[in-house]
Parts: C-alpha cells; structure tokens; sequence
C-alpha cells in the first residue's frame, strides 16, 4: 500500500480484460444487526475466503487470486452521511479487478448514501477518479490512473430481516453459478 493525496494509505489494484461474465453482487442491510452486507459470487469458479482488507468500519474479503467476495460496512446507516446530490457513475466498464493488498487496514472511509439509504458511496480517498469498473452487479469501483481504489459504489441496497433476502440471493446465485460451471465443462 502506498501513501495517496491527503496522507491516506490507498488500496491498490490490477485490472485486466474480463475472462468471464460480470460476478454477481448486492447488497444487503441487516437491520438486526444494523450492518450492510454485500456478497459477490464469481460465476467460474467457487471463491473461497482468502484475505482480507480492512479498516475499523468496512471489510473487504478477497480470495486466493486477489479477487473481491464480500465487503462488510459495519456501521449504522443512520451514521451514513445523507447527499441529496450523490450522482451515480453513468457508465462503467466491464473488467477483472484483482487487489494487490493482502492482509493490511487503511483508515475508516467516508460513507455517502443517497435520500432513499438504497445506494452507498464508499469513498477511500479524495483524489479524483479517472475510471470506472463493475466489480459485480450493483456494485461499481472508482479508480485514480495510478490503480489505486478511490470508491466504491453500491446500488440497489434492500433491507434484509432476519438474513431471508441474503439467503435467498445466495441459493439463486449458487445455482446460476452451477449451470454456468456445466455449460463451461461441455464446451
């Protein structure tokens, strides 16, 4: 990790052409546990917990080949900070984004949301970003030109009592996952 504009430590990143299709993510707030879950489910192989990154707030968990499989913000979102002007990324591309960083922490990012609370912006650093990339469905990473993280955006938040929403999520995403698996093995 190295140091990035304004003293924070940056996060960086390699990216590449996408070899398979866009993982797919979303996020979820567990509203007994007051914390947003978002898992990613790459559609060729099985990811396994590898690594992680983390601060005091938010958790990114990688996989062996530095590849995001799940982020956790551990914070209310009513300590989100409310932007009634947060404008979206319009377009991001498709690619294959691997994290360099094992096993470090950074500092606490700031948490933006939108009036709803149905879309995060988690802002690791303020320095402009010149791309963006999918890293999963519903969930979008900023990156400067050095490839070091300087956002990352979630869409489509839903409110989830008692893990039901997430539970479901994972039995259809396991099973695309499965049919996508098979249909790789006969070709």
């Amino acid at each position: 990790m190295k140091p990035a504009e304004g003293g924070l430590t940056a996060l960086t990143v390699k990216i590449s052409t996408p070899t398979g299709p866009t993982p797919a993510g979303r996020g979820f707030y567990q509203l007994e546990e007051e914390s947003l879950y978002l898992p990613v489910v790459h559609a060729d192989t099985e990811s396994h917990f590898f690594s992680y990154l983390d601060s005091e707030t938010v958790s990114l968990q990688l996989d062996r080949e530095g590849r995001l499989i799940f982020i956790e913000v551990a914070v209310p979102r009513r300590r989100w900070h409310l932007r009634s002007n947060l404008v979206r990324p319009e377009r991001a591309e498709a690619a294959d984004i691997r994290f360099i960083d094992f096993r470090v922490s950074f500092p606490a990012p700031t948490l933006y949301c939108s009036p709803y609370r149905n879309e995060l912006l988690i802002r690791f650093q303020r320095s402009a970003a010149e791309q963006n990339y999918y890293l999963a469905e519903n969930l979008v990473a900023q990156v400067s030109s050095e490839n070091r993280l300087v956002a990352i955006w979630v869409f489509d938040i839903v409110d989830d009592l008692a893990g039901r929403e997430i539970a479901c999520w994972r039995r259809k995403s396991r099973l695309r996952q499965r049919i996508s698996l098979l249909s790789a093995s006969q070709t």
